[in-house]
């Protein structure tokens, strides 16, 4: 039997464990019985509420047959755990959905559950349980709908989880992050510096721009800084930087009759983009514990969102990756919240605090908006299987309460088949849930580059178009399941009203013929009490 998630593995078992429990302790103390002690009392009251003698006395006792009978049948079907349908631990597996680094990802199982559970927690699952038979159906047919309609819709890989190892990512290594920071004030600082001051709007800087975004100049591998000459081609960090040998051809400030120096002065373009000989520091940020299976879960993405020229797209996976680490990389390294812009020419300097201020008042507003919805999808929607799970549980450990509390009623199966098929079917509800965020995350960032700058770094810009996408599915994965169970509970309580009806129309059906007989033989003793009187007359 097939399940939907790790946990559900064990909370089956453990559900139906309490199930039996239950039952036995309603059976040995009597209380499985009470249900028949009702139907015979409200049988036999019935018969002496109204209606002519002989006549409800048998109707009365037809219609307990039929209760008990019924009462009987649901007992067998649905109450007593049922030897020829066992749940078998063995046979209990769950497929994980495939993700972006993982195809196909290895099948769970009570024995190989491919997670905590069943190892430090939920242990002691049993390996067998008996379940009752049409409680055992009904969860067979729930399994089966639920993995037809899941293999029926399209795939739906996980961008989110993509987004959220990109949060993730950060600068593990101290010497890095500390070469990170000499990077920022000896040759991003005054590269920007001159870029501010300079304003260059020749055609190689528009044709930067037009390639790798407005957005080019603010981060530290700038392409604009690393192809326009005189910035980083042409500046070099004042200190030695340890990894980078001494050359003489390059390092010209020492004197060549002296003795060598420890390190070099790489240019500050060999020191971001170098491959060959010492690896320079966007090599060394991708390949840090910190982006740590970042690369495949980008390759993964890049695969679903589109293709790119090849040249291109191997550089900007380079730059994304070393973007996304260092976006977050404690400690900041920089706040240029009032370096003045273009647009802030002539203004002073308590102008530009104002301004910033309510910039600053109003991104604060959104961002606590945008952070609430992420909540939900970075810790809600990954909690709802689990969830399920122990919904579940209580359901298959309470039904014993609820096949007995509802005097063996044939409502009561229908209703309790509803309930499972309902908790059940969310699972599909979630997959659909999650093929639509993936296709609007797709349609709104088909650029893998601007995705991965701008919706899984955590970056400012695009907070409101982030903030759309998880309050709409948000409002799919909680929404969903509520308009479908709300929809169940009305489907089920008319169903439980017309088996209802059906079985009054059973005992009206009962009754018909005892009261035609019932007429007829008044109508017999009538006519014959009327002849003997006639005849005492004469």
């Amino acid at each position: 039997m097939v399940v939907d998630s790790y946990l559900e593995l064990f909370t089956t078992l453990f559900g139906w464990q309490f199930y039996g429990v239950l039952w036995g302790v309603l059976r040995d103390t009597g209380i499985v019985f009470l249900p028949f002690l009702g139907i015979v009392i409200d049988n036999f009251v019935e018969g002496f509420r109204g209606g002519d003698f002989g006549r409800r006395e048998a109707l009365s006792l037809r219609q307990m047959e039929t209760d008990i009978i019924i009462a009987l049948f649901v007992v067998v079907l649905a109450g007593e755990p049922f030897a020829s349908t066992p749940l078998n631990a063995s046979v209990m597996k769950y497929n994980p959905p495939p993700t972006l680094t993982d195809s196909t990802p290895p099948q769970a199982t009570v024995a190989d559950p491919q997670s905590t559970f069943g190892v430090t927690s939920f242990t002691g699952a049993p390996s067998t349980v008996n379940v009752p038979l049409w409680w055992y159906t009904v969860m067979a047919l729930s399994t089966a709908v639920n993995q037809a309609i899941i293999e029926g819709l399209p795939d739906a890989p996980d961008l989110r989880a993509y987004a959220q190892q990109a949060r993730l990512a950060t600068i593990e290594d101290v010497a890095l992050r500390q070469e990170v920071a000499d990077f920022f004030s000896q040759c991003f600082m005054p590269a920007r510096a001159r870029y501010q001051a300079e304003r260059p709007d020749d055609a190689l800087t528009r044709a930067l721009l037009d390639t790798w975004g407005n957005d080019d100049p603010d981060w530290l591998g700038s392409h604009v800084y690393r192809e326009m000459p005189g910035y980083y081609a042409g500046m070099r960090p004042d200190k030695q930087i340890p990894g980078w040998p001494f050359d003489p051809s390059r390092d010209i400030e020492y004197d060549p009759a002296g003795p060598a120096p420890a390190w070099g002065h790489p240019t500050c373009k060999e020191w971001w983009e170098n491959t060959a000989g010492p690896p320079g520091l966007r090599a060394r940020l991708v390949s840090d514990p910190g982006a740590s299976g970042l690369g495949a879960w980008w390759d993964g993405a890049y695969a679903w969102l589109g293709g790119l020229a090849s040249g291109a797209a191997t550089e900007k996976k380079a730059d994304a990756l070393a973007r996304a680490v260092l976006e977050r990389a404690p400690p900041a390294f920089t706040n240029d919240d009032f370096t003045p812009a273009a647009s802030d020419a002539g203004k002073g300097l308590a102008s530009l605090a104002v301004d910033k201020a309510s910039a600053a008042a109003g991104a604060a507003g959104l961002a606590w908006y945008a952070a609430l919805f992420a909540v939900v999808m970075d810790v809600v929607v990954p909690a709802l299987p689990m969830i399920q799970a122990v919904v579940l549980l209580g359901i298959y450990a309470l039904l014993p309460l609820l096949v007995v509390l509802s005097r063996y009623s044939l409502q009561m199966l229908v209703t309790g088949a509803l309930l499972i098929f309902t908790v059940k079917f969310w699972s599909a509800l979630w997959y659909l849930a999650q093929w639509v965020d993936v296709n609007l995350i797709s349609a709104m960032y088909p650029d893998m580059n601007v995705f991965t700058a701008q919706f899984s770094s955590g970056a400012p810009d695009h907070l409101g178009k982030r903030m759309a996408l998880d309050m709409i599915t948000s409002a799919l994965y909680l929404g969903l399941p509520l308009l479908w169970t709300g929809i169940m509970g009305i489907a089920g309580v008319s169903a439980a009203h017309a088996i209802g009806n059906t079985t009054r129309d059973v005992g009206n059906s009962l009754q018909k013929p005892i009261d035609s007989a019932g007429n007829r033989g008044s109508s017999v003793a009538g006519a014959a009490g009327s002849g003997f009187i006639r005849r005492m007359k004469r």
